[in-house]
């Protein structure tokens, strides 16, 4: 059985919102993972580094709740209607949300760049949301095997990660351009699809798919 050597980063996290579009021009939703473009776009701009990267929440760390704002029109000087979006705060009892990145595995300077940095990751920063410290950076190793994913990426970076896919469960995620103002929907792996990956990158259940099931 194979194996793939990769870079885990640990986070703590006070309360964050991985946004969604804005539903109905009032709502917006919150995911439970980090996309491969949240996490790079937010190491791209807080370290200057251009790196592959996938990220989850560790489970029972955190709970959904709602926050309201309003958008400002800077010309106007008033407000307009709010809108109602959904974040991760720690669950009760918890004292922060944890979190788990990681990256192909890199030179020893990439950790030494990142250990007990403080950065902030997904939207609304402005409002003090994101807010992450790093605990832990080590180079950990893990066993490639059939599984259920629970993270979600680009396409392109399967093969980047050692994931081959089984049975998937396509999606788009949206690409920032270089300068944040625009950007593209790419086709990617979503949570749920069944692959040939390390088994960090997997969910606890166990699934049996064969070569006959395809």
């Amino acid at each position: 059985m194979s194996s793939m050597k990769l870079l885990e980063v640990k986070l703590e996290i006070d309360s964050i919102i991985i946004g969604e579009r804005v539903k109905g021009g009032i709502f917006r939703p919150c995911q439970d993972i980090i996309p491969s473009s949240t996490i790079e776009g937010s190491l791209r701009h807080c370290f200057g580094i251009e790196v592959h990267a996938v990220g989850f929440f560790e489970e029972g760390t955190y709970v959904f709740d709602e926050f309201i704002y309003s958008v400002k029109d800077k010309f106007l000087n008033i407000s307009k209607m709010p809108i109602f979006t959904i974040y991760l705060r720690p669950k009760n009892n918890i004292r922060k949300i944890r979190a788990i990145i990681l990256m192909p595995l890199n030179n020893g300077t990439l950790i030494n760049k990142l250990k007990g940095s403080v950065f902030q990751i997904g939207a609304l920063k402005s409002k003090g949301f994101g807010k992450s410290k790093i605990l832990e950076v080590k180079e950990i190793e893990s066993k490639i095997i059939q599984g259920i994913l629970k993270i979600k990426l680009f396409k392109e970076e399967c093969n980047i990660f050692g994931i081959k896919e089984v049975s998937p469960v396509y999606g788009y995620i949206f690409r920032p351009d270089k300068f944040s103002i625009g950007g593209t929907y790419e086709k990617s792996l979503f949570p749920g699809s069944i692959v040939e990956a390390p088994k960090v990158l997997l969910k606890k259940e166990e699934t049996f798919y064969d070569e006959y099931n395809r």
